[in-house]
């Protein structure tokens, strides 16, 4: 039976290559949760200039229409990326839990071929042992 080391090396590749990119996904919703941040930010900051101006509130309907229009983008764009998270990581959990079953049958097979070692040195020292007190015997 072959190795699973390459399997195993393969394996850890894609499971790094998976962490990247979920990290990558992790910084886009960051990116997406501030930008919506920001628009809250703005919204409450034209809310309190235009109750102070009376000018700034005629004003006002026009930037609230459109920063709700450029909230309701990001909030699509939200559930995009986390959905893109959520699926992210649950094939990390896939590639990750596939790592494990390589590493495991690794080991049983280095764990069989130890057993197989130390039964053949048991019989060899056996026989050893069997010929020395023929020996014995016969001496």
């Amino acid at each position: 039976m072959k190795s699973f080391a390459t399997l195993v090396k393969l394996q850890k590749n894609r499971v790094d290559e998976q962490r990247q990119l979920l990290s990558k996904l992790l910084d886009r919703l960051e990116q997406v949760e501030n930008r919506i941040k920001l628009l809250e930010a703005a919204r409450v900051r034209e809310h309190r200039a235009a109750s102070k101006n009376p000018m700034l509130m005629m004003t006002y309907p026009a930037f609230l229409e459109g920063l709700i229009a450029k909230r309701q983008v990001a909030e699509k764009e939200k559930k995009l990326a986390q959905r893109a998270v959520r699926l992210g990581r649950e094939k990390l959990a896939e590639l990750f839990e596939e790592q494990k079953r390589y590493e495991i049958a690794e080991e049983q097979r280095l764990f069989r071929i130890a057993q197989e070692e130390r039964r053949v040195e048991t019989i060899e020292l056996d026989e050893i042992g069997g010929t020395r007190h023929e020996r014995r015997k016969k001496a």
